[in-house]
């Protein structure tokens, strides 16, 4: 699944614009959604660079963002199921 794919799915499966779901607004909706979607990319073995060129970020916000994301899964069962029941959902993307 590329990047395009991968946000397309989010999008839809969070309930939020694709254009606001790239965008750089830091509302809470967009923000873990993104954070997502980055942590996904990292772990399937994207380059943090290639990550920080698709949403215009530098490196160290797509790091951060994996960061949060993982901390989240390392504390939460909630969102370890959160995030299997998207990478299920995102499957259909691809």
């Amino acid at each position: 699944m590329n990047l395009q794919q991968l946000t397309h799915a989010a999008a839809d499966y969070y309930g939020v614009a694709y254009i606001d779901l790239i965008s750089l607004c830091r509302q809470a909706e967009f923000v873990r959604p993104r954070h997502i979607c980055q942590w996904i990319a990292k772990d399937a073995g994207y380059k943090q660079s290639t990550i920080a060129r698709f949403w215009k970020l530098d490196g160290s916000a797509v790091h951060y963002g994996c960061k949060m994301v993982q901390k989240r899964l390392d504390t939460s069962d909630a969102a370890v199921a959160d995030i299997k029941k998207f990478m299920a959902y995102a499957k259909q993307w691809d």
